[in-house]
């Protein structure tokens, strides 16, 4: 009888263990880390440069490309360029090492002659479009910061002409933006 009480109560004992470890492991517990990362605000400047086509004399319609690196097409037959002509050029700061991406306009801009009406708009209105940037990637215009945080571009486009400008200056503006990639 005392070797079944000693089986007895080693059953139990070991029932009692086993059934420990399952509630040991029922109140484990484990950790993750958290992170967040802070990047400083974007800031974008015009290095004071213009997109600046040049002079033109204009006696039919076509079209006039200032390319971003600079190289002016002015192919048409219909129009003589010259002067001088020069890109916008940015500068865009933030986090070191960063990629970000320069949003150009998508649709046209007007350049207004001072004697701009809406009546009038054939003659006193020219459009500018096709925007480009200096760092056209593969998914689109992008710059990577430097180890100090910034980065330059140049802005380039095209504009069209009907050939019924009047002679004058034609102005006007257009943004540009930057966020991170």
């Amino acid at each position: 009888m005392n070797k079944t009480i000693r089986f007895g109560a080693a059953g139990i004992a070991m029932f009692a263990a086993l059934g420990m470890g399952s509630v040991a492991q029922a109140q484990d517990s484990a950790t993750a880390d958290a992170t967040a990362e802070v990047l400083s605000a974007l800031t974008l400047d015009n290095d004071g440069g213009s997109l600046d086509f040049g002079t033109m004399v204009v006696s039919g319609g076509g079209v006039v490309t200032l390319d971003a690196d600079g190289t002016l097409v002015c192919s048409d037959p219909d129009i003589i360029c010259s002067g001088t002509t020069g890109v916008a050029g940015f500068t865009v700061t933030g986090t070191a090492n960063n990629a970000v991406t320069i949003n150009l306009p998508t649709g046209s801009v007007e350049l207004r002659h001072p004697s701009f009406t809406p009546a009038t708009a054939a003659e006193h209105a020219i459009e500018l479009s096709a925007f480009t940037s200096s760092e056209n990637g593969g998914s689109g215009p992008e710059v990577t910061l430097d180890g100090a945080g910034t980065a330059t571009f140049d802005v380039g486009g095209t504009i069209t002409l009907d050939g019924t400008e009047d002679a004058g200056q034609f102005d006007g503006t257009f943004d540009v933006s930057v966020e991170y990639s």
